[in-house]
């Protein structure tokens, strides 16, 4: 017989990822979140991966492992052994190769904890049987935004009310209206009087740096005192920087890496934009930038139009469209009093929506949901 629903649950989070960007972060925050609710909370990730650093510095009690290839057999023993041993009530999976391991292990479970799979990107997902099955195997489906959720309910045929659609939240404490630092200013050698634009993204292909550039370098030819700021790091950085070079815009962008804390940057832009043309959930940068005041300029990409509502915290525009996008950038700079009433209708969205402790709610109720539907409930 099955043990009685309780609170507070021991939560394993599975990530075979080895990057940096907003789903690790997500991860990590929720991790922490669910902790200070009462939550025990532990995570098994491949070693080689930031994530597993991070949740470590943080006193996260973490299981290395090493999930794909001919090691899946491996992982999900070695996964199986740590459940049991650990009386994991909930397995939250977030990529591929994981949820894949986290679905063998249970296999070799006679009590198997409840299986969670979150899906941070709106990247169509192949509507084939291993994956139909690997997703109709979970108990529930998180995903970081309603594009997606819609998405797994059109190509793979799984019931919406298996599927919730929760977007990450956002520390209301670090992220708030604030001044700029001069001296970080300064240190750019960026004049006071020019307006700042600014994007934070892992630098890949389809974050659309590129068309980002093309609609900056028409502002800069019309003459506007503008200067972009890229935080970011990635591969496509040689890229971008070769294509500032053919545009010769040089002199106005400013490529200043990942950054650790990046409320103080979100802070020096007067505004903020993501030129995405795929892949996107809710983007944290976007609800951060929000947080803080700032207005935002987006594109109809995933889950971006459920927080760059336009007229009312920003403007959207068609993906890979450089013009529509110098347009809307454009606007902001002739209407800075649009841009200071988006920016507080931004702060109180993200307020009345998207704070850490709404996120870490509406988890435990998918959690809660899952437990029961365990038992037959």
């Amino acid at each position: 017989m099955l043990p009685s629903p309780r609170r507070p649950y021991t939560i394993l989070h599975t990530e075979s990822s080895l990057g940096w960007g907003g789903q690790e972060r997500r991860i990590l925050a929720e991790a922490g979140v669910m902790r200070q609710r009462g939550h025990r909370v532990l995570l098994a990730c491949d070693p080689r991966g930031e994530l597993f650093l991070r949740a470590r510095a943080e006193g996260l009690p973490v299981m290395s492992l090493t999930f794909g290839g001919w090691r899946n057999l491996k992982a999900g023993l070695a996964l199986c052994r740590f459940i049991r041993k650990k009386s994991v009530d909930i397995l939250n999976t977030h990529s591929s190769l994981d949820s894949w391991v986290g679905l063998l292990a249970r296999k070799f479970l006679k009590e198997p904890p409840r299986l969670v799979r979150t899906r941070h990107l709106s990247t169509p997902v192949k509507n084939n049987w291993p994956t139909r099955g690997l997703y109709q195997a979970a108990d529930a489906i998180i995903t970081t935004g309603q594009a997606t959720k819609e998405l797994l309910e059109r190509r793979l045929g799984v019931p919406g009310s298996r599927i919730f659609s929760i977007p990450t939240g956002v520390s209301l404490t670090e992220f708030v209206p604030g001044e700029a630092d001069a001296a970080l200013r300064a240190r750019l050698k960026i004049p006071p009087q020019a307006y700042i634009w600014g994007t934070v993204a892992v630098l890949r292909s389809w974050k659309g740096h590129l068309y980002l550039l093309e609609a900056f370098k028409e502002l800069v030819a019309a003459g506007a005192q503008a200067f972009l700021v890229v935080v970011g790091r990635g591969p496509y950085r040689e890229v971008i920087k070769e294509k500032m070079a053919t545009l010769g815009i040089q002199e106005w962008v400013r490529l200043v890496g990942y950054q650790d804390r990046v409320a103080p940057w979100l802070a020096l832009m007067d505004a903020v934009i993501l030129a995405s043309y795929a892949n996107e959930g809710v983007p944290q940068a976007l609800v951060q930038a929000l947080a803080m005041g700032k207005p935002v300029v987006g594109t109809t990409v995933g889950g971006i139009p459920e927080v760059v509502i336009p007229g009312e915290t920003g403007l959207l525009v068609s993906p890979r469209d450089p013009q529509a996008l110098a347009q809307a950038m454009r606007h902001l700079m002739a209407h800075p009093e649009d841009g200071f009433a988006w920016g507080r209708r931004g702060r109180e969205l993200v307020l009345e929506n998207f704070s850490l402790e709404q996120m870490a709610a509406a988890v435990e109720t998918v959690y809660d949901g899952a437990w029961e539907k365990g038992r037959g409930g």
